[in-house]
């Protein structure tokens, strides 16, 4: 009789341990965020100024000629040196959109899905130096956003879920000191806070 109801003991203990296991991967399966390739296939090559007189931007949607424009947009420098390059379909942002210091180097990359960021989004300082690194879901920020100063020495570590801090928030001064470190738990902050953060960093908004 003992061991019986110590079998059953185990087995219902194992049972609660397989629901328990189950209920936390599905938890972790619905954060993880799956990014779709980006179809550009519709994007015809057809390239034109920013400055062209026939192309309007109304409502943050791009007219050609009166109609939603598809294809890509490009600008210069005075000197005629690559500004920016990006892709539109009917009118929005799909695709990635490159912005280009004057002297040819990558100053960011972004990436679109109808309009929406999507993706990851990165930039450099002029010296080649690692500017910032986001990722967006459909516009909302999403997972481990890092920025950095022209230094080189981390700004900051974020983190992300809907657009709203979620877990390890982390902010470093340039001289490596540290002044947020905090951790985000259903909304409820919990940690070191001397100073409120701004996503910016001289002027780099995260979107």
């Amino acid at each position: 009789m003992v061991l019986k109801e110590l079998s059953l003991t185990k087995i219902l203990f194992l049972v609660m341990c397989f629901f328990a296991i189950a209920c936390s991967k599905s938890k972790k399966e619905k954060a993880v965020i799956f990014f779709e390739k980006i179809d550009l296939s519709q994007i015809p090559n057809d390239t034109i100024f920013e400055n062209n007189k026939m192309l309007k931007l109304e409502n943050g949607i791009y007219y050609f000629d009166n109609k939603p424009f598809s294809g890509y947009i490009r600008s210069t420098y005075s000197s005629n040196a690559l500004k920016s390059l990006a892709a539109y379909f009917k009118g929005n942002q799909h695709g990635t959109a490159k912005a280009f210091y004057p002297n040819g180097k990558l100053k960011t990359q972004r990436n679109y899905k109808n309009g929406l960021a999507y993706g990851r989004h990165w930039g450099y300082w002029e010296n080649g130096n690692k500017k910032f690194d986001f990722t967006y879901f459909d516009d909302r920020r999403e997972g481990l956003q890092k920025q950095w100063y022209e230094s080189g020495n981390q700004y900051s570590e974020l983190r992300f879920a809907n657009d709203k801090e979620n877990g390890l928030q982390k902010a470093w001064r340039e001289n490596g000191k540290a002044y947020i470190n905090y951790e985000v738990k259903e909304g409820v902050r919990y940690g070191l806070q001397k100073s409120a953060l701004c996503y910016t960093l001289r002027n780099e908004k995260i979107k």
